[in-house]
């Protein structure tokens, strides 16, 4: 099954960022990472709400002291079952993560902030307006900035495509519940963005289209800067 129809998505992402997902369910997760983009998405906006616009690169591992300080205080050990039989607990374990993390931050976390560019600005063509694009330099992050709130109806979901000038089929760069915030380009995709190709948005069902190409219909698109 994939992750990200999982209801406990919101669990497995929290454990990830604690470092308490290990082993076989941790690789899991990276892989889902890899070959999901709405888990990357939901990755990404735990990261956000709890460590605005970090840069992975950038951290620092908190001291040995403080994580097993957390652990005490929060009753971790409580946790060590396999990641597939703590579905009853993902509730309350989110509220642990969300502690948990907020303590990490303030104690023993420095994050600098990646530099965007402006490289597009996404409409329908019809004078409505529009959502402005930004990326870091190495198209690793990408930012999307609505001239007014834009949230996808119940059971549906946004994906952000690449269309290449060359014709090639579109790829899948995100899949997002709403064209706000930053969330991370799939690794394989950031040396494939050129000038002159195009992004585009289409409506899919909730979790992203289930063929890997575009199956509703495209509601935004806009050329990318010959800046990039």
């Amino acid at each position: 099954m994939r992750l990200g129809r999982s209801a406990h998505l919101d669990a497995l992402c929290g454990e990830y960022l604690l470092g308490t997902l290990r082993g076989a369910a941790r690789r899991r997760f990276e892989r889902a990472l890899r070959q999901e983009p709405f888990v990357a998405s939901r990755l990404a906006s735990w990261q956000n709400l709890m460590i605005p616009n970090p840069a992975e690169t950038q951290r620092m591992q908190p001291d040995r002291k403080v994580w097993q300080r957390i652990s005490q205080d929060l009753s971790l050990h409580k946790y060590k079952t396999p990641w597939y039989a703590r579905i009853g607990l993902w509730r309350g374990w989110a509220l642990v993560t969300t502690a948990a993390l907020a303590v990490w931050v303030g104690s023993s976390l420095m994050v600098v902030q990646p530099q965007l560019v402006a490289v597009s600005t996404l409409s329908s063509g019809e004078g409505a307006s529009g959502v402005k694009v930004s990326m870091s330099p190495d198209h690793q992050w990408m930012e999307m900035t609505p001239s007014r709130p834009v949230q996808a109806s119940p059971g549906q979901s946004y994906e952000v495509w690449l269309v290449r000038k060359d014709g090639s089929a579109p790829l899948s760069m995100a899949v997002l519940a709403a064209l706000d915030g930053r969330v991370e380009v799939p690794e394989p995709l950031r040396a494939l963005i050129t000038r002159g190709d195009t992004l585009a948005v289409s409506v899919e069902p909730a979790g992203g289209s289930p063929t890997g190409a575009p199956t509703g219909p495209v509601i935004l698109s806009g050329r990318i800067d010959p800046q990039v």
